[in-house]
């Protein structure tokens, strides 16, 4: 989750790379990606659907282990268990199955801040509690944030015609949304909103990125929201003129 091209999520979900990105306004709704292409013009069957998402189960694993550049569709099907054709009758090619990773790990990803963004209380509590929802998200689909990560990170000229962006704008525009309301109800201090925003963001970066690598110690919920309580608490202690520390 980084730069700014478009982070974790997918037929699995997920969210992909957060990113830094243009400003988007406190009341601002939460983006919803439009509908992926292969769900119309007609509603699939149950066998239908069955098969879509193995495809898409098997295109996640094979493009998380060998990279999507060197994945065939021959080897997703043959995953599937399914004939090549049957992967073209769904997504048309390769480059639709990517998209169609990247397009249902969007809705789901959206929907989770959607559900965080809409809960009522204190604004510290609803800022720790999306932060532990996206990191479970993540934990649930970490090779659907690789290949995500993957494509994110790779040359341009090699990425899907993907607004991969769709992730930053949902994040920032669900934490600005509750750091606004926060300060309206004066629980926060008036700093500026998509300041907060970047810092909440950036430990939650942190802690999700993390999850790729199994080598790392993972944080967990718990070591998120303890993160989180040294940003919420302040590093600073203030000293009064006289040099004395102030409890």
């Amino acid at each position: 989750m980084n730069a700014s091209r478009t982070g974790p999520p997918a037929p699995l979900a997920s969210s992909a790379p957060l990113a830094s990105s243009a400003h988007i306004a406190p009341s601002a709704p939460l983006a919803s990606p439009a509908p992926l292409a292969s769900s119309a013009p007609h509603a699939p069957s149950d066998q239908e659907g069955r098969v879509r998402f193995r495809l898409l189960q098997a295109a996640v694993q094979i493009f998380d282990r060998k990279g999507y550049a060197s994945a065939s569709v021959r080897e997703v099907a043959e995953a599937a268990g399914v004939t090549k054709p049957t992967v073209y009758y769904h997504f048309g090619s390769k480059e639709g199955l990517l998209v169609a990773i990247l397009a249902e790990a969007a809705v789901e990803f959206t929907a989770t801040l959607d559900a965080a963004a809409a809960r009522t209380g204190a604004a510290r509590e609803r800022l720790a509690r999306l932060c532990e929802d996206i990191y479970e998200l993540f934990a649930r689909n970490v090779p659907v944030v690789r290949v995500a990560h993957a494509v994110f990170l790779g040359p341009r000229e090699l990425a899907p015609p993907f607004d991969l962006m769709v992730f930053e704008r949902a994040l920032r525009s669900a934490v600005v949304r509750i750091v606004a309301e926060g300060q309206h109800a004066r629980e926060l201090r008036m700093a500026p909103a998509e300041d907060i925003a970047l810092a909440v963001m950036g430990i939650l970066e942190g802690c999700t990125d993390r999850q790729m690598f199994p080598e790392l110690n993972q944080v967990g919920t718990d070591g998120l929201r303890r993160i989180l309580n040294v940003l919420f608490d302040g590093l600073v202690i203030e000293r009064p003129a006289s040099g004395e520390v102030t409890p």
